[in-house]
C-alpha cells in the first residue's frame, strides 16, 4: 500500500504542479520586486499553467482525514490580498457574469481571487511537505477538490481579466517595483518557502 502511495505523491504530474504552486506563492511573497506590468504578464503566464497542472493531479482516495489542516491565517489571506489590491491599484475591481442568460453580475475583485488560489496552494504545500505519504496523498485530494469546487474557477475568472488588461489597452504601471535591494525578506520570513527544499522557476526561465 505504501508503495502504491510513494507513486502517486512523487509521481511526475505531482511534482510539476509542486513547482508551479511554489512559484506562484513566492511570487506574491515578494510582489513588491515587480511592477504592476510584469505582475500581470507573469500571472497571465504562469496561472494557465497551474489549472492545467490541477487537471492532471491524480485522483486520489482520502487516508487520513483527521490531518488534513490550514496552515494560512485570516491574517495571512487579508495581507497578501491587500498587497495585490495596492499592487492591481487602479485595474483591481472587475465584472463577474454569474448567469449570463439573466444578466446577472456582480464586482469583485482580482486580488480576492489571488489571495484565494494563494491560501489554497500554500495549505496544500504545507501539507504536502510534512513528507509522510499518506498526509501528502491526501494533500493531493483536498487540493484536487478544492479545485474543482473552488479556486479553479477563481483561477479561471483571473485569467479572462488579465488576458483583457494586457491585449485589451489597458495602461499597466511599470515603475512601481523595488530593487532586489530595497526589498526585506525579513518582513515575510514566515511565508517563505526555502525550507521546503523545492526548485522554483526562475525569472529568466519564465520569460523564455
Amino acid at each position: 500500500m505504501e508503495h502504491e502511495l510513494e507513486s502517486i505523491v512523487y509521481s511526475e504530474n505531482v511534482l510539476g504542479f509542486n513547482v508551479l504552486a511554489t512559484q506562484y506563492c513566492n511570487m506574491l511573497d515578494k510582489l513588491s520586486l515587480l511592477s504592476q506590468r510584469d505582475f500581470v504578464d507573469k500571472c497571465h503566464r504562469l496561472l494557465p499553467l497551474i489549472y492545467l497542472k490541477a487537471i492532471i493531479l491524480p485522483e486520489t482516495e482520502v487516508q487520513m482525514p483527521e490531518m488534513i489542516d490550514k496552515s494560512v491565517t485570516q491574517e495571512e489571506w487579508e495581507e497578501v490580498q491587500h498587497a495585490v489590491a495596492q499592487k492591481l491599484n487602479g485595474v483591481d475591481s472587475y465584472t463577474e457574469v454569474l448567469d449570463s442568460l439573466n444578466d446577472d453580475q456582480q464586482m469583485t475583485s482580482l486580488s480576492e481571487g489571488f489571495a484565494d488560489i494563494y491560501q489554497d496552494l500554500k495549505d496544500y504545500l504545507a501539507l504536502y511537505n510534512m513528507g509522510t505519504p499518506e498526509i501528502m496523498n491526501d494533500a493531493i485530494w483536498e487540493c484536487k477538490n478544492n479545485f474543482k469546487e473552488f479556486w479553479g474557477q477563481r483561477l479561471v475568472n483571473i485569467t479572462r481579466v488579465l488576458h483583457s488588461l494586457l491585449y485589451g489597452g489597458a495602461i499597466l504601471r511599470e515603475t512601481d517595483a523595488l530593487s532586489a535591494n530595497d526589498f526585506d525578506p525579513d518582513k515575510r520570513e514566515k511565508r517563505q518557502w526555502s525550507d521546503f527544499g523545492m526548485e522554483t522557476e526562475t525569472e529568466e526561465d519564465a520569460d523564455e
